[in-house]
């Protein structure tokens, strides 16, 4: 049932009644279809007797009604949001009653009492949490935790003069809060951002609450992230997940990289190395366990289970202690998770290879066996680890990770009923659905989301929502993303989400993240409606051309048939046209927004917009060589980073040479003051600081795909081979932009020409004379006037800088025309989706020792 009809219909019903019903009115905030339909039910109910209103909290700001909670809650201490330690219920509950408490005040003006189930009162009660009074009213509050992990849920009851919030709070549950949380945005307070910046708080005299009998279950059991941030950070952003019912706190223990370290036997390495793995060269590795070998699973469980052992008899200990994490009333839920190390870790060892089924991982190269998917032996080796841990602790949940060579699902082989499986997919693109007809990577990753949820009924995904692993933090909503693939995902059966993300608000931008924690509870979520609320709530009457503004960009993003996880894409998918709509919608934005509040909201789309133009003129200023003029963009681009973080620190957190600071800002790698120093490197190079410019290639070149790798052998570099049937290719875009791509997006795969004919001026003689480009991926071989020079070793295609570099001065012909041939591979990986040049080329003359 669409959203509209059900207002239509409560309208409806209050103006033909004459009843005064402030609760359930559709003006006083978004509604979900599920939610607005119970409450729609609710008062239809309540009219039929005539009797609508069943409690008054607040009559025109003065209280009316009294919070009440068990006796140990106001004993307890108060919340403390942490990454593992949800508290106790009592603390949750706590929470719960001081917020509702403080938002009624803020509203009205109107302070509730709170008091103890033991202390007598009279007038209408809103009970908190279970407690006595709800124990004689008969009232079932949700409750239990299993190893399902699917018990969370919360009830809102109104009726005779008492209003019940409670819900589930065993564990990491927080039914409580997120009862009392659904409460006040009914009342149309909106949590969009941490802390009190991001707060919409309306102010009202009265508030009334129907009679309703409600219960609600998020549909995914996980709902969290993590981030670097500082401590007043963190516990602001702790609180804004649970207002807006995601959740702060793991109830699976997250399977680090390394993990697995804390199980092996090290002690015996010396004397027992066949229990360990084995490099190609076949000597033992340390940090990972051999695969095969029969004793080893039974070492590895025995180690768990003395860990186990510790973990329940000691209460003192953190909820994580030594790689487990304990949950659940008297600590008997427990889960592990363990891991290898980062990267491709393969176990080499004859018995390990028998088991290997020689498939290629999604990040590998066909026939590079380092780079091999070792799914079906790692998880035959866990399988076994489980059926050792679960014969004592038949409810552990031992988890693992899909990752890096272990992503694709293991062929036939089933898994142990009491796995978890953490899913990483790092090698895809974060910009399209999962059924998005232009991303043949959502699709793939689609399907295999599906297939690890049919092997196993524990499946979270560890997203990359940064939304790029490498970026300037230029806008990417992906609004439209979550909207498509979050149904999806509940079809499949997914258990939730622990994803990696970072504080960039102007990257992702408020409607993303927000968008984010209230679907990962409710995935057939009415994503319209809840973003014409946030834009009307946020901007005022400067909600439409707001609104306008973050939809454009999150078209702009949906429908580019690029696909990719670091902004080396975004160049080539942010438009000139796209540009000129952005700067006439803040235009307009910033002639309608009439308070103080809504015109600081559309100033930070300014700076984001700003930012932006100058992200685009520094790519211009670099693709044209001009690089000093890149220095200037990245500055300005710092500049707007600095105002954005002096709004509001979520937004971003400027660079640092400080490691604690640069941890905040989660830039390490190829950040703008890396991109900054580049280009002053490349300005320096041929301006004559450190070299001098002898001659700059144009854009366009001559340009051949080599698929049956004959290049070479005809002698395609020499000066005189006729290359009058070759096309011309653009340097400064990826090749496969330029019409090298399949009817599904997929970019061609092999080697490919690109020919260069320079005119070297009769002053480089006696000069020394280097080649050089500042990106070409994969991997490059280059001749120069038929003269082979070198070979530029394989990178990966997300490396920056990735640049060619060499001394041809003894090959090169001052005073007449030369020919530079390069030969690029773009390896074999089409998920990494390489650039071959992505910049111009050019021969300097070094005056000093330049850096490679």
């Amino acid at each position: 049932m669409k959203l509209p009809s059900l207002c239509g219909i409560l309208n409806r019903l209050r103006n033909s009644a004459g009843y005064h019903l402030t609760f359930f009115k559709c003006g006083d905030g978004f509604m979900s279809g599920r939610l607005l339909l119970a409450f729609a039910l609710g008062f239809l109910v309540a009219s039929g007797t005539g009797n609508v209103t069943a409690i008054t909290i607040v009559e025109e700001g003065e209280p009316r009604a009294t919070i009440v909670v068990r006796g140990a809650v106001l004993e307890s201490g108060p919340y403390k949001p942490a990454r593992y330690d949800a508290g106790s219920p009592e603390q949750k509950v706590r929470l719960a009653a001081f917020d509702l408490q403080h938002y009624v005040q803020k509203m009205t003006g109107a302070k509730l009492p709170i008091l103890s189930d033991r202390e007598e009162f009279d007038g209408p009660s809103i009970l908190v949490g279970a407690s006595g009074r709800t124990d004689r009213l008969g009232i079932k509050i949700p409750d239990g935790f299993t190893i399902e992990r699917r018990e969370e849920e919360y009830m809102i009851l109104c009726r005779d003069n008492t209003l019940v919030l409670a819900g589930n709070d065993l564990a990491h549950y927080h039914g409580t809060p997120y009862a009392v949380y659904e409460l006040l945005n009914r009342l149309g307070v909106r949590w969009f951002m941490p802390g009190e910046f991001g707060e919409v708080v309306p102010g009202m005299k009265t508030i009334r609450v129907d009679a309703i009998d409600f219960h609600d279950k998020p549909d995914f059991a996980m709902r969290n992230w993590w981030l670097h941030a500082t401590p007043e950070m963190y516990a602001e952003e702790h609180l804004w997940k649970l207002r807006n019912k995601a959740g702060p706190v793991v109830s699976v223990k997250i399977p680090g990289d390394g993990s697995v370290n804390l199980y092996l036997p090290h002690d015996q390495f010396d004397e027992h190395p066949e229990w360990f793995a084995m490099n190609a060269d076949g000597t033992p590795i340390k940090s990972m366990p051999s695969l095969s070998h029969p004793d080893v699973p039974a070492l590895v469980a025995n180690a768990i289970k003395k860990r186990l052992v510790v973990r329940l008899k000691r209460d003192d200990l953190p909820p994580v202690s030594g790689g487990i994490m304990r949950s659940g009333p008297a600590g008997q839920h427990l889960s592990i998770g363990f891991a290898p190390a980062d990267g491709l870790p393969v176990d080499f060892s004859p018995e390990t290879m028998k088991i290997n089924r020689g498939f290629a991982g999604i990040l590998g190269r066909a026939g590079v066996p380092k780079e091999l998917s070792i799914s079906e032996e790692w998880f035959q080796f866990v399988n076994k680890v489980a059926e050792e841990v679960t014969r004592d602790y038949p409810e552990v949940i031992i988890s693992t990770n899909g990752y890096a060579n272990r992503d694709l699902p293991p062929e036939g082989v089933s898994l142990h009923p009491n796995l978890s499986v953490m899913y990483a997919a790092i090698w895809a693109d974060t910009l399209h659905a999962f059924d998005n007809p232009r991303s043949w990577h959502g699709a793939l990753q689609g399907q295999i989301i599906k297939r690890w949820c049919e092997l196993n009924k524990r499946v979270f995904i560890y997203n990359y929502n940064e939304v790029n692993l490498v970026s300037l933090q230029t806008p990417v909503p992906t609004v439209r993303r979550l909207a498509r693939n979050l149904p999806l995902l509940k079809k499949w059966g997914l258990m939730g989400f622990m994803d990696e993300a970072r504080n960039a608000y102007m990257e992702h931008g408020i409607t993303t993240r927000y968008t984010r924690a209230r679907i990962y509870w409710d995935a057939d979520l009415d994503v319209d409606a809840l973003l014409e609320d946030y834009f009307e709530k946020w901007y005022g009457k400067a909600a439409a051309p707001a609104q306008a503004f973050w939809e454009a960009i999150d078209d702009c993003i949906e429908n580019t048939p690029m696909l990719g996880h670091e902004d080396r894409i975004l160049p080539y998918v942010y438009t000139a046209s796209l540009v000129e709509t952005l700067e006439h919608h803040v235009a307009d934005g910033e002639h309608l927004a009439d308070t103080d509040r809504t015109r600081l909201h559309v100033r930070v789309d300014r700076h984001i917009l700003e930012h932006l133009k100058a992200y685009m003129r520094m790519h211009d200023a670099e693709f044209a060589a001009r690089y000093e003029e890149a220095v200037r963009q990245a500055d300005i681009m710092a500049e707007h980073r600095v105002a954005l973080h002096e709004i509001n620190p979520f937004f971003t957190t400027p660079e640092s040479t400080d490691p604690d600071k640069m941890r905040l800002s989660v830039a390490y790698f190829w950040n703008l003051a890396l991109r900054r120093a580049h280009y002053q490197k490349l300005h320096d190079m041929t301006s004559g600081k450190t070299g001098q410019l002898v001659a700059m290639a144009p854009k366009i070149v001559k340009f051949s795909l080599d698929e049956a790798n004959m290049g070479k052998i005809l002698q395609w570099h020499a000066p005189a081979y006729d290359r009058s049937r070759w096309r011309t290719i653009d340097l400064t875009r990826p090749y496969y932009i330029q019409g090298y791509m399949d009817e599904r997006g997929v970019p061609y795969q092999g080697l490919m020409w690109y020919v260069f004919e320079l005119d070297v001026p009769e002053s480089a003689a006696g000069n020394p004379v280097h080649v050089y480009a500042p990106v070409v991926n994969t991997e490059a071989w280059v001749w120069v006037n038929g003269q082979y020079i070198g070979h530029r070793k394989y990178l990966e295609s997300y490396w920056r800088p990735a640049p060619l570099n060499f001394n041809i001065t003894d090959s090169i012909r001052p005073g007449s025309r030369n020919t530079i041939a390069v030969r690029v591979g773009t390896g074999m990986n089409r998920t990494q989706a390489p650039d071959g040049f992505q910049g111009r080329l050019f021969l300097y003359a070094p005056t000093a020792q330049v850096a490679p």
